[in-house]
């Protein structure tokens, strides 16, 4: 009987205990990792010189939600400078991409 109480103790201890918060990541890996590989897309969106009119309106989208990706990562991480001024340069992209559909839209 002491080991049936013992056991639906811990059972217990073990289903209602609160789970600890998870560390800074997400599904695709943690922020410093994100930065990187957001960093790096906004990086192959800024060398191309070959866009279309047609195309900069669909890869506007891209930017910026890649952008907002990194900003979003800077917000939960004001210390870093590095990731600040990443969030900068995003949105400052961004605002290409945008004045470039607004260009073509013109047209």
């Amino acid at each position: 009987m002491t080991r049936l109480a013992v056991v639906a103790a811990a059972l217990s201890l073990v289903l209602l205990a609160c789970p600890k918060a998870p560390p800074a990541t997400t599904l695709g890996g943690t922020d410093e990792e994100n930065v990187d590989r957001f960093s790096s897309q906004l990086e192959e969106f800024h060398t191309k010189t070959d866009v279309e009119c047609k195309d900069w309106c669909s890869l506007k989208s891209k930017v910026c939600d890649v952008s907002k990706s990194i900003c979003d990562i800077a917000g939960r991480h004001a210390d870093r400078d590095d990731y600040q001024k990443k969030c900068v340069t995003g949105q400052e992209e961004c605002a290409r991409y945008n004045e470039g559909c607004s260009s073509c839209s013109k047209k």
